[in-house]
């Protein structure tokens, strides 16, 4: 049984669905909602409760059924190149910046070892025992995510990272011979998953990221028997898949494998050269993709282009574009890619670069309303005219809440974007720009909700200047939650990261990057606003 793909169609304000299969016949069928009493609610879920799939399996909860916001950093080797003291001063600035997760690798690249000197397992890379693990490399382990709990920080952790390009754990090695996931074998993966949920699963604040970079091809057996073996000692903890660039979770596996709770897409945007795969279609493509799949699974952004990488193609407003591509395109979350994925000297200045610092205004913009209930406007009921050409790196996205209570609509560049306002609900529709750049606001007025018109971004036309327009039924006062243009923000707490006597700006910092993980064939081997509303505090 694969995942199938549907295409569907909006259509009225709520829940009704148009779906049409590929024979042609149209079913009209209802959007589920999550019936829990926190589903009309702003809060924060409990930064002390574990996340579970909500019941409309398109976002994440945590016990009492407040949503989460996966937003996340990809600081991969935070486990392998920090000591405990350098991570919790990481996680302390990533959760000042607004990020609810960080993306790490348990084992890192075979052969590397920690900043103690210590291998996972037993033995001399590349043979590593599962069955003789490292208790100082594991003891470490649990003091860092032990730390980031404390913090209110989820972690995502690769246990085996299969790697693309020969750096990691599955596949073979250039002589022919197998690597860990392979020579160990199905049975003692099986146990090392047990082994890890054991270890693991007391904590809240870890989910698991099987595979790293490729499909499971060279190791499936292996690497199923591993997720089976974590949900083994800890079901409550969930698994995602991280498969080749084009590719998502579901694309690579069966849609009835019971170890895989979360999907995971993974692209970077038509033109780019530099992976395995030439044609590699644009985030909002395959998340559109992946929310049409049935059975339905909920979906986040795992990697694309990082920050400071391949020229302008790694520009912080090409950061902002994948973030708001996958969200409006019903995914619910996306991970930020850091220069800081292999921890260079100057990674304190890294942690500064302008796409990082400017997502948190994504999250404030969402977590200002019920953002778990938007719907891609695939049709472009919503948003009629002014998207520019689709299957580009310039295509204005949108997505309307599934009660028309509220619509977004994120513009790269500026344009003129035609909205229909009987798309909301309630009399009246409060329009305003939202600045993804600086966090504000501008009202632009109210009207009646009847009728088209156009709207136009304030300013001078500009490279990296793009928008959000936001519709709101103006009954439930939604725009009163963001601050408006000219209100300073909450000024941020002076960073203890910054590196001592650095004379680079937060703003431009000298980056030394290599490629990142999920760079294809490039990759080589190297040695809020005032409140914090997400799902771990």
């Amino acid at each position: 049984m694969k995942a199938t793909s549907r295409k569907y169609l909006l259509t009225v304000r709520g829940r009704l669905v148009v779906t049409a299969a590929a024979a042609g016949v149209c079913l009209i069928t209802t959007f589920p909602e999550a019936r829990s009493s926190a589903a009309d609610s702003l809060t924060a879920a409990s930064p002390s409760s574990r996340l579970r799939v909500a019941e409309n399996r398109r976002h994440l909860v945590d016990q009492r059924g407040m949503a989460f916001f996966y937003h996340a950093d990809t600081p991969w080797m935070l486990f392998l190149k920090l000591t405990e003291t350098e991570a919790g001063e990481y996680i302390a600035r990533r959760k000042e910046q607004g990020f609810t997760t960080l993306q790490v690798m348990l084992t890192g690249f075979l052969g590397m070892t920690n900043c103690a000197g210590e291998l996972p397992f037993a033995g001399r890379p590349p043979e590593q025992d599962f069955a003789q693990p490292n208790e100082k490399f594991f003891a470490h382990v649990d003091r860092v995510i032990a730390e980031a709990e404390r913090q209110g920080i989820l972690l995502a952790i690769a246990p085996a990272w299969s790697g693309c390009c020969g750096e990691g754990w599955a596949g073979k090695e250039k002589d022919g011979s197998p690597k860990p996931l392979n020579k160990n074998g199905a049975e003692k993966s099986r146990e090392l998953g047990r082994w890890l949920g054991q270890r693991c699963g007391k904590f809240a604040n870890v989910m698991w990221i099987l595979g790293g970079d490729i499909d499971p091809d060279n190791a499936r057996g292996e690497i199923r028997a591993l997720g089976l073996g974590l949900k083994d000692a800890a079901p409550q903890q969930l698994i995602t898949y991280h498969a080749s660039s084009s590719h998502s979770s579901t694309d690579v596996w069966p849609a009835d494998e019971r170890w895989l709770d979360v999907a995971m897409v993974y692209t970077y945007f038509r033109g780019f050269n530099k992976a395995w795969n030439k044609h590699q279609p644009d985030v909002y493509e395959v998340s559109h993709a992946e929310f049409a799949k049935t059975p339905v699974r909920p979906f986040f952004l795992g990697e694309s282009t990082y920050e400071g990488e391949h020229g302008d193609w790694g520009s912080p407003v090409q950061a902002r574009k994948q973030a708001y591509w996958c969200v409006l395109g019903g995914g619910f979350g996306h991970a930020y890619g850091s220069p800081n994925w292999n921890f260079p000297r100057n990674w304190r200045n890294v942690l500064e670069l302008p796409g990082a610092l400017s997502l948190k205004h994504l999250r404030t913009l969402l977590e200002s309303r019920p953002w778990w209930k938007l719907v891609p406007d695939v049709q472009n009921l919503a948003a009629v005219a002014g998207h520019g050409p689709f299957a580009t790196n310039d295509c204005a996205v949108a997505a309307l809440a599934d009660d028309g209570s509220f619509a977004l609509a994120y513009l790269p560049t500026k344009r003129t974007l035609t909205m229909d306002l009987a798309r909301i609900s309630g009399k009246k529709v409060t329009v305003s720009w939202f600045n993804p750049r600086t966090g504000e606001t501008t009202a632009i007025g109210e009207f009646e909700n009847h009728g088209r018109r156009a709207f136009t971004p304030p300013g001078a036309e500009a490279p990296g200047h793009d928008w959000v327009l936001v519709l709101d039924d103006a009954a439930k006062g939604f725009s009163a939650r963001v601050p408006p243009q000219g209100t300073k923000l909450r000024p941020q707490p002076p960073s203890p990261l910054k590196s001592r006597g650095s004379s680079t700006s937060p703003e431009s910092p000298a980056i030394r990057t290599t490629s990142s993980p999920g760079s294809g064939s490039l990759f080589m081997r190297t040695s809020l606003a005032s409140r914090d509303p997400s799902g771990f505090q």
